[in-house]
C-alpha cells in the first residue's frame, strides 16, 4: 500500500493474487487494488505492461540486435531502467518506453549486469528505436 511502483513478472503477479489467469487487465488491476501507484507486469519477450490506476499500457520488446545469448536479469534490467527513468524527472510513459531497451542489451551477454547500459548508452538506442517501437493503451 505504500509503494509507489511494484514491478514483477507474470507469474509472480499470478503468485501474489492466487490468480491462474494470464489476463493483464485482471492481473494489473489485482495487482493495482493492492495500493501500488503505478504497476508494471513484464511477460518476456512478449513485452511489458504498465497501469497507472487510470489507464492500462503495452510496450513490446525493443528489438534484439542479434539472437539473445541469456535471459537472465532482464525483469531487473527492465525494473531498474523503469525506476531510473522516473527519478531522471520522466513520466510513467517515458519510463516505459526506456524500461526494455537495457534488457535488449542485457541478453546479449551472460549473466545479469555485463550488459546494462549507461545513461548515454541508452538514450542512443532510444534515438535509434524502429518506428514501431511505442507503447499503446490496451
Amino acid at each position: 500500500q505504500l509503494s509507489e511502483v511494484f514491478i514483477c513478472n507474470v507469474e509472480e503477479s499470478q503468485r501474489i493474487l492466487k490468480l491462474e489467469t494470464r489476463d493483464l487487465h485482471i492481473l494489473l488491476k489485482g495487482i493495482h487494488d493492492l495500493g501500488p501507484k503505478i504497476v508494471c507486469i513484464t511477460d518476456g519477450p512478449a513485452g511489458a505492461y504498465m497501469s497507472d490506476g487510470s489507464k492500462m499500457y503495452f510496450m513490446p520488446i525493443y528489438p534484439d540486435p542479434a539472437p539473445p545469448i541469456s535471459r537472465t536479469g532482464c525483469g531487473d534490467a527492465f525494473a531498474s531502467t523503469f525506476v531510473s527513468a522516473l527519478v531522471y524527472g520522466k513520466t510513467p510513459l517515458e519510463a516505459l518506453v526506456w524500461a526494455p531497451i537495457n534488457p535488449m542489451n542485457v541478453v546479449q551477454h551472460v549473466g545479469a549486469q555485463t550488459g546494462l547500459l549507461t545513461k548515454d548508452e541508452l538514450l542512443a538506442w532510444f534515438k535509434k528505436k524502429p518506428a514501431d517501437y511505442q507503447y499503446k493503451e490496451i
